[in-house]
């Protein structure tokens, strides 16, 4: 308390903050002023919105990735393997995928 009084006081000696000064001293205030309103909605906000879960290397994720892409290119024929495009040429064929040029 006997900081926060020689804080102001010095202030007050001085005259007029610059306005860096000034802004800093108004959002010291307001924190203060403020302080357990901020930490209540922190908590809700907490409470409300999940995390995301899982990490790096962990064995048991089971949440299968659905195929993203719908259609084949020339590219992708040329550059995969053998079993591969054959694998690429039978989607096309049966309607699963599309092929582009």
């Amino acid at each position: 308390m006997a900081r926060k009084n020689e804080e102001e006081s010095s202030t007050i000696k001085k005259g007029k903050l610059s306005t860096a000064e000034a802004r800093r001293e108004y959002q010291r205030r307001y924190y203060q002023m403020h302080k357990e309103k901020a930490k209540e909605y922190q908590r809700l906000y907490n409470l409300t919105h999940k995390k995301k879960r899982g990490g790096r290397g962990k064995a048991n994720f089971d949440c299968p990735r659905e195929a993203v892409r719908s259609t084949f290119n020339t590219g992708d024929l040329m550059n995969s393997p053998v079993e591969k495009t054959i694998k690429m040429l039978e989607k096309i064929i049966s309607g699963e995928r599309l092929f582009t040029m």
